[in-house]
């Protein structure tokens, strides 16, 4: 049987009927991207042709059709369309593409990006669901690019919030494939993936392909355009982000910090830990200039029973007790039963908007927070929402959490800091804490390990946590892929630097691991984003001129460049210890995180040195 073809100038397309394959040659690179055949539960009944259209009458758990379209703009839209009624758990459609030889990497976006070789065999490969921070994507979006940063391919999912991403091996190599969730049981809407293939310009042109299409999408701004709304947020842009603990809450140790030359900063203090600030906190820290915030979190109940409930009076602003809601706000499961963890049972987005002002309201009379960090929302994921009261989509979840950040932007005046960035939220979440630290080899490593150097704490101690305040030795798994010079790219900053503020996690910051510090510090400098620091006064007194060093070097640089568009990144030196980005302004910073100095562009850099770089300014006159 013959293969069906579709082409322009610059790709030719083929499907094989036979084979069941669908083939993309890029003419411009002479290059050949073949698919694996069609999942096993999937049959082609008929192939039709329509100039650059292909049209495949499938057949799977029901009747489907898939239309792959060369657009104009020589990319692959593959449509998969079949009655919104039919039922169904998932289907993988379209098949992935064999990556053709190990010199190439997959581009992850689970958190600022990851250069993944294909030829991993440690690497966890799973299904994972857009938006989840344990281990998910941040962006809608996946690519593959060869070793020297050329050729590859992306796939953009148009429609991501029922969708998955399944990684796999396929011949030993590293690849993925799109996985589509049912909405509600049911196929509900025609579901889209968009496959663009690139002759050159590696993960930096699939990054500026994705903003391309995601700003206008998802309506996001500048940091300079949310400013005009929320003037405060100059305050966070160049600063380091503190989380405060015990003493740390008091006047003093801000007058403290302030006097010791941290200019700029962005306090945060979580209300469910004693103790509290003095009344009026917050406009003590506003007289210094610091940009003042609380902790916030709407997506966790206890029960009645929990025993936290008899410490409410002790602890007044509580974030997860909610008396007397619990069966009426929690999200529930098709089979009824709820969502959960160990931090508490979900509470639906959909209806607690009423608690949330109740409790603001109380917060905001005492300390009139100019930011929320709202944890979770923009982390853990979109669900089901099953009870009759607030039934939702998980694209419904999603739009309901947006509508509580509109309702702490409307009503308090205050901009949303999130946990994760999921970019579904758009410009809502003016920063990010969390997106310098790669999830997937964090969680599940070695750092829950109870006794051993590697453990990172608890939360026993109410005032002073040892998961915020202690420190510990990174583990191998981070030390290969979270921290590693070689294999880190900053995906989530080529697409969102001018637009979001981006950290590592409240228990993962610069200080956590003492002997990496340098190297975090290094990697704020070169990505362009905020260093953070958990601390109470006795952390602060142990390293005192190494947090002041880590300013120093770090927040007088990023307040230079916080509201440009990072343009670039590349890897200078074969071995990718030297690097360098460019931004929008034309500046640019070189880091060395080798061992032995190098010289560049005429000046030397120092081993765990860096050196940043100004156009000349031109006198016109």
């Amino acid at each position: 049987m013959k293969a069906w073809t579709i082409s322009d100038d610059k790709l030719e397309v083929k499907f094989n009927p036979d084979r069941l394959i669908l083939s993309v040659k890029d003419k411009r690179s002479n290059k050949v991207w073949e698919q694996v055949p069609l999942d096993s539960g999937l049959t082609v009944e008929k192939v039709s042709q329509d100039e650059n259209f292909l049209r495949l009458d499938l057949q799977g758990p029901f009747a489907m059709t898939a239309t792959i379209e060369l657009t104009e703009q020589s990319e692959l839209l593959v449509t998969l369309t079949a009655d919104p009624r039919f039922s169904f758990e998932k289907i993988r459609f379209p098949a992935s593409f064999q990556t053709p030889d190990k010199e190439h990497y997959l581009l992850q976006t689970d958190s600022q990006g990851l250069l993944l070789p294909v030829d991993d065999t440690f690497y966890l490969l799973e299904e994972q669901p857009f938006f989840y921070g344990g281990g998910g994507p941040a962006m809608a979006w996946v690519g593959v690019t060869d070793s020297r940063f050329e050729t590859g391919y992306m796939a953009i999912f148009e429609t991501p919030f029922d969708a998955a991403i399944s990684l796999e091996r396929e011949q030993g190599l590293i690849t993925f494939s799109p996985v589509w969730l049912s909405s509600m049981g049911e196929f509900s809407y025609d579901r889209k993936v968009r496959y663009i293939f690139f002759d050159r310009g590696g993960y930096i042109a699939q990054c500026k392909r994705y903003r391309k299409y995601i700003w206008p999408k998802n309506k996001v701004l500048t940091l300079k355009e949310n400013e005009k709304r929320f003037p405060a947020i100059a305050k966070i842009l160049g600063a380091a982000h503190i989380y405060v603990w015990d003493k740390a809450r008091e006047v003093s140790f801000a007058q403290e910090l302030k006097d010791s030359g941290i200019d700029k900063a962005l306090i945060l203090w979580n209300a469910n830990h004693l103790p509290y600030p003095e009344e009026g906190y917050d406009d003590r820290l506003k007289e210094l200039g610091y940009g003042t915030g609380g902790y916030e979190l709407f997506s966790d109940i206890h029960p009645d029973s929990h025993p936290g409930y008899a410490n409410s009076d002790k602890i007044p602003l509580k974030r997860n007790l909610y008396p007397g809601l619990f069966e009426k706000v929690t999200a529930r499961t098709k089979e009824g039963g709820k969502y959960s963890n160990q931090f508490g049972t979900y509470v639906c987005p959909g209806a607690i908007q009423a608690e949330m002002v109740k409790r603001v309201d109380k917060e905001v009379s005492q300390y009139p927070h100019e930011t929320y960090f709202v944890d979770v929302y923009q982390a853990n994921g979109l669900y089901e929402c099953y009870h009759p009261e607030h039934r939702l989509t998980r694209e419904q979840y999603a739009e309901a959490i947006l509508s509580n950040y509109e309702l702490l932007e409307d009503k308090y005046n205050t901009f949303i800091g999130a946990e994760f960035g999921a970019d579904f939220a758009g410009s809502h979440g003016v920063y990010a804490h969390g997106m310098m630290t790669l999830q997937r080899t964090w969680y599940g490593s070695n750092i829950i390990n109870k006794g051993t150097i590697y453990y990172y704490g608890d939360w026993k101690d109410n005032a002073r946590p040892s998961i915020m305040l202690g420190t510990r030795t990174a583990t191998d798994t981070y030390l290969k892929y979270s921290i590693n010079e070689y294999t880190r790219v900053p995906l989530y900053e080529l697409v969102y630097h001018d637009a979001i503020v981006t950290s590592w996690r409240w228990e993962d910051g610069n200080h956590h691991n003492p002997d990496i510090w340098w190297k975090k510090d290094l990697f704020n400098i070169l990505y362009g984003t905020a260093p953070l620091w958990s601390i109470d006064q006795e952390r602060w007194a142990s390293f005192k001129v190494t947090f002041q060093e880590s300013y120093n070097k770090i927040c007088p640089w990023l307040q230079q460049i916080c509201y440009d568009e990072l343009v670039s990144h590349r890897f200078i030196s074969a071995d990718h210890t030297i690097q360098e980005t460019q931004f929008s302004s034309g500046k640019r910073a070189v880091v060395n995180f080798g061992e032995t100095s190098y010289i560049y562009e005429g000046e030397v850099i120092e081993p765990h040195g860096f050196i940043t770089f100004h156009p000349p300014l031109y006198n016109l006159e």
